[in-house]
């Protein structure tokens, strides 16, 4: 689920930050022993998220944390795959390979499937090329990335600009707010929100063709609270709303959908 996919990197990037700032700590304070980049991130948390993109129904899920940073800046992570990143001065850029975009026509359990979606056939899910580059000046940072779906490029690509304002910074408290847009190509808004012929004699829905254009805008409360040098408590508060032709779409029972996650985070 696009919507899960990118509340999960909102939380892993909070989760990298607790306690220091690895991922924009300066080149000359990475030394072999103590690395600010060499760190571990163990953690378990709950979300509620949409069953899928516009749905009116919403589900629990279980939120496994882990990451692997090295000091060279390549990393293991969970939620954003495998890959490597790297910091000049006030601008990081990242690189990764992951998995994701499935979607399931019919409710198979608890956490995952939708009967909203009946007819629709699943989507499989591909190996995605995750790139992004932020760039930070005193308490506003702003981001590019993009998700390239590698062995499935009928499913097409999305690009997402995002910005980030420091509210509060203390040694125990961190209070951030942070808003996004995506825009998804054509062959993705099509494979999310189209309904095809076939689709729709099979489900009921009206037939629908999607154009390229920006499918969702986000905003995001996230609160990390220190407990000691290992342990720490991540609340994620957020809502997405989708535009254009996603809003538009039969498939699209609510445009606007709430977001929360919790998780405790053990870092080593």
């Amino acid at each position: 689920m696009k919507l899960a996919a990118i509340t999960l990197a909102c939380l892993c990037a909070v989760c990298a930050s607790s306690h220091a700032d690895p991922l924009n700590a300066e080149p000359s304070a990475t030394v072999a022993s103590g690395s600010p980049l060499d760190y571990t991130l163990v953690g378990a948390g709950l979300g509620y998220v949409p069953e899928y993109a516009g749905s009116d129904k919403g589900r629990v899920l279980p939120l496994p944390v882990f990451e692997r940073s090295f000091s060279n800046g390549a990393f293991i992570s969970s939620l954003r795959g495998i890959g490597i990143a790297h910091t000049l001065a006030d601008v990081n850029v990242s690189a990764a390979l992951s998995y994701g975009g499935t979607r399931i026509d019919h409710k198979r359990n608890i956490f995952s499937g939708s009967d909203q979606l009946r007819g629709m056939g699943d989507i499989d899910g591909a190996v995605q090329a995750v790139l992004n580059a932020s760039y930070r000046f005193d308490a506003i940072g702003v981001s590019l990335g993009t998700t390239q779906n590698l062995n499935r490029r009928e499913h097409g690509a999305t690009y997402t600009l995002g910005s980030s304002l420091q509210l509060h910074a203390s040694p125990t408290d961190q209070l951030s707010l942070g808003l996004s847009a995506d825009y998804g190509d054509r062959k993705y808004v099509q494979t999310y929100f189209g309904v095809t012929p076939e689709q729709s004699q099979r489900s009921g829905y009206r037939r629908y063709s999607a154009k390229a254009g920006f499918t969702n805008l986000g905003a995001t409360l996230t609160w990390n609270h220190v407990i000691d040098s290992h342990w720490s408590v991540l609340g994620v508060a957020g809502v997405k709303h989708l535009t254009g032709d996603a809003a538009d779409s039969p498939l699209t029972k609510r445009s606007t959908s709430p977001m929360l996650l919790t998780s405790l985070i053990y870092k080593f």
